[in-house]
C-alpha cells in the first residue's frame, strides 16, 4: 500500500516537472544582454531623386546614385569604456556613384550598456567638437517598449521624440515602427557665393537650415534598428530668409543587404537572450519523464503475500485430565 502511495506521488511530481519543461518558453525569463564594447557594423542607405550641391564646381546636381554609409565601431580601449558604459564611434559619409564626396560627419557617444541611452563622458563629440549627446543613437534598448523615445539627431545636435506608431512584421519578424520629425532649424551660418542665395554680393553669410522626416523599424527584444527611411532637406537661406541652393535633399532607405545584416544581428541577440530556455526545457522533459517512469513502477508493485503459517502448525490434541 505504501509503495503505491509513493508511486502516485512521484507520478504527480513527474507530471509537474514535465509540464514545466514543455512550457519553459512561456515562463523562463530572457537573459539580459548588454551593448558590446567591441561592436562593429555598417549601414548603407540608397537615395532616390537626390539633389545636392557639388562642392567642386559649386553647382546643383540631381542623381539617383547617392548613398549614405554609416560605420559603427566600439572602442573597448577608450578610457570611458567599462562594465557599465560602451564607447561607440560613428562615421557617416555621403557620396555618389562617380566618387564625389557630398558630405561627412562623425560622432563619439558613450552609451549605457543596459538602457542604450547616451551618458555624459569625456570622449563624446560631434565632428571633433565636445558635444553633450543625449537620448538614443543607433540602437534601442533590449525589450523596447511601445512608447516614445528620445532619439539623437547628429545634424541638429539634439534629441527629438521618436514616436511609437504601431507594430508590424518585416519578413515575418515582429518589429515596432517609430517616426521622428526634425523641424526646420538653422544649424550654422557659412559664407557662400552670393549667387547661391540670390544676393548681389560676392560673398554672403548664409544660414544653413535643416529638417528631416525619419521612420525606423526596431526589433523589440534586441533593440536593433533593422530598417530606416528618411527624407532630409538641408538648404541655404539668403537675404530676408529667401530660399537658396539646396545642399542635400531626397529620400534615403536602407539597402536590402543592410536590412538583412541588421535582421541577422537582431536574431543573434534574440537567440543569446533565450539560451537558458532550451536548457530548462530539455532538463524538465527528461527529469519529468524519468519521474513518471519511476512512479509508474512503484505504483505497479504489489505487496508480497503473507505466508500461511496455519498449514504448517501441528494439530493440537487435547490432553485428558487426571
Amino acid at each position: 500500500m505504501r509503495a503505491r502511495v509513493v508511486g502516485l506521488a512521484v507520478i504527480g511530481l513527474g507530471g509537474l516537472v514535465l509540464a514545466a519543461g514543455i512550457t519553459a518558453d512561456g515562463w523562463v525569463p530572457l537573459s539580459a544582454v548588454e551593448l558590446r564594447l567591441d561592436e562593429s557594423f555598417e549601414t548603407v542607405a540608397l537615395g532616390a531623386q537626390v539633389s545636392y550641391l557639388d562642392p567642386v564646381p559649386v553647382a546643383p546636381v540631381t542623381s539617383e546614385d547617392v548613398s549614405v554609409s554609416v560605420r559603427v565601431r566600439g572602442d573597448e580601449d577608450a578610457g570611458d569604456a567599462g562594465d557599465d558604459t560602451a564607447v561607440w564611434e560613428y562615421l557617416a559619409t555621403i557620396d555618389d556613384a562617380n566618387g564625389t564626396l557630398v558630405g561627412t560627419s562623425s560622432a563619439v557617444a558613450c552609451l549605457d550598456r543596459r538602457s542604450a541611452e547616451a551618458v555624459d563622458c569625456v570622449a563624446e563629440s560631434v565632428d571633433g567638437e565636445r558635444t553633450d549627446i543625449q537620448g538614443l543613437t543607433v540602437r534601442f534598448p533590449s525589450d523596447t517598449e511601445q512608447r516614445d523615445y528620445d532619439l539623437w539627431d547628429t545634424t541638429v545636435r539634439q534629441s527629438l521624440p521618436a514616436r511609437f506608431v504601431g507594430s508590424e512584421r518585416l519578413d515575418g519578424l515582429p518589429v515596432y515602427r517609430f517616426e521622428q520629425e526634425v523641424p526646420a532649424q538653422v544649424i550654422r551660418t557659412v559664407p557662400v557665393p552670393g549667387t547661391l542665395v540670390g544676393s548681389s554680393e560676392a560673398e554672403f553669410p548664409a544660414e544653413v537650415v535643416h529638417s528631416n522626416s525619419r521612420s525606423l523599424l526596431v526589433e523589440p527584444l534586441s533593440g536593433v534598428i533593422v530598417s530606416v527611411e528618411e527624407s532630409p532637406l538641408t538648404e541655404l537661406r539668403g537675404p530676408d530668409g529667401a530660399a537658396g541652393a539646396v545642399l542635400l535633399a531626397g529620400t534615403f532607405g536602407w539597402s536590402d543587404e543592410t536590412v538583412e545584416d541588421a535582421v541577422a544581428r537582431a536574431e543573434d541577440i534574440r537567440d543569446e537572450r533565450a539560451e537558458l530556455r532550451p536548457l530548462v526545457r530539455w532538463t524538465g522533459i527528461g527529469a519529468g519523464t524519468a519521474l513518471l517512469a519511476a512512479g509508474a513502477l512503484l505504483a505497479a508493485r504489489r505487496r508480497p503475500a503473507r505466508p500461511d503459517h496455519a498449514q504448517d502448525e501441528p494439530a493440537r490434541v487435547p490432553v485428558p485430565s487426571a
